[in-house]
């Protein structure tokens, strides 16, 4: 059953964005139509991805090699009005010797890039001078650093909400957010049975510029899925992030969330989430340390179901769901440059936040080049071995992207 706070979000929405609806003024009409469809733009990317991964179990090596084909179409701005079609063709080029979840080669790991032709973004958004901006249809939407809300762009086919979105300025400091979605198109689409999520989800961001060092977020989310009652919660959260302006380059990084089970949940559950990072940047390196913590009490555990998992809990993807014992993640990062190549080596140590259960371990690296403005490649690596959670794994990716 929808609650009362699940519709709030899109009224607010529905009734400041009548309000602040534009008059025309028809002498000028052809103007701005002119204009918009002069200021319109079509553009196209490519980006191949080979991906290999290894596991120490039963499953066959899987090897999958796939393109993928993004044409974009943004119109120009008309009274305020301006709109994007975003169309995604993912094919697998030579044999799909891989379990894509949706191709039924099961007896291979996982690679979750299904084939597959989809509308990625398909969305109408009025924007005005008084910093507001509407916007109605299948959208991207990214919140901070994606730990809670992001479109998964690592994988070849993005997650993107179906619904409405209100953003409004107030001076240049402060941004605060609404929004009302009711289904999410997830990396497992557009065909199978995980291809969508439907439900009601509820999302609130206020950001804070406080000044050039330091900003500060309030963010909350309400999701209620229909077929998904493990994953119905309510979280509400801060994010900080400052930096000395003098002496050493430091940066940091400090989260902290609570969640509820909320609407059709199964179970009672009130789970906390904290992340920690420091940088210390040199000349040509920068080197991080952190720790990340899920809660858990055996029975279930904080979840981030529509985050950008890839960028969390290492590349080898094995915390897309945190085991109900909780999970602490304490990593070691060092990012470099050697002439054109940018280098990433990370180490990362899996333990349960509840108990002393040791998860297992994981190295991750990778190495970007940008060939020139067009093309550009990205090779990867991950390496986890486990203590007791999974099995080994080994994963690696070639990538090329182009964009004429």
């Amino acid at each position: 059953m929808k609650t009362a706070i699940s519709a709030l979000p899109f009224a607010i929405t529905l009734a400041l964005s009548a309000s602040l609806l534009p008059t025309p003024v028809s002498a000028n009409t052809n103007n701005e139509l002119s204009d918009a469809v002069k200021q319109s733009s079509v553009a196209v990317h490519f980006r191949y991805r080979l991906e290999y991964v290894d596991q120490d179990n039963a499953l066959d090596d899987a090897i999958a090699s796939t393109l993928r084909s993004r044409l974009t179409v943004n119109s120009g701005n008309a009274y305020g009005f301006s709109a994007i079609v975003q169309l995604d063709n993912v094919s697998a080029l030579g044999n799909d010797n891989y379990n894509s979840t949706v191709n039924g080669n099961t007896n291979y790991s996982i690679v979750a890039d299904p084939e597959g032709t989809d509308i990625n973004q398909a969305s109408l958004r009025y924007t005005n001078n008084s910093g507001t901006s509407f916007s109605a249809g299948r959208q991207l939407v990214n919140h901070m650093n994606q730990r809670f809300l992001g479109g998964v762009g690592w994988r070849q086919n993005e997650q993107t909400l179906d619904g409405y979105r209100l953003q409004q300025g107030f001076g240049e400091k402060i941004n605060a957010e609404l929004g009302h979605y009711h289904n999410v198109n997830r990396v497992f689409g557009p065909k199978g049975a995980a291809a969508d999520q439907s439900g009601s989800f509820n999302t609130a961001l206020l950001q804070w510029q406080i000044n050039p060092a330091h900003q500060l977020a309030a963010f909350g989310y309400d999701f209620e899925f229909d077929s998904w009652a493990a994953r119905s919660s309510r979280t509400v959260g801060i994010d900080y992030q400052g930096k000395l302006t003098t002496g050493p380059k430091l940066s940091w990084h400090f989260a902290l969330a609570k969640q509820d089970d909320a609407h059709n949940a199964p179970l009672n559950v009130s789970h906390h989430y904290h992340r920690l990072s420091l940088n210390w940047a040199f000349d040509n390196l920068t080197l991080q340390a952190g720790q990340e913590r899920l809660a858990g009490n055996s029975q279930s555990a904080f979840q981030t179901p529509l985050a950008t998992l890839h960028a969390f809990s290492g590349f080898a993807d094995l915390f897309l769901n945190t085991p109900n014992t909780g999970l602490r993640d304490n990593w070691l990062e060092a990012k470099t440059k050697l002439k054109d190549i940018a280098i990433t080596l990370a180490y990362h140590r899996f333990d349960s936040d509840l108990g002393s259960q040791k998860y297992g371990d994981e190295w991750n690296a990778s190495a970007g080049y940008a060939v020139n403005k067009q093309l550009s490649a990205l090779v990867k690596l991950a390496h986890y071995q486990t203590d007791s959670l999974a099995v080994d794994t080994t994963k690696v990716w070639l990538m090329l992207s182009y964009q004429p």
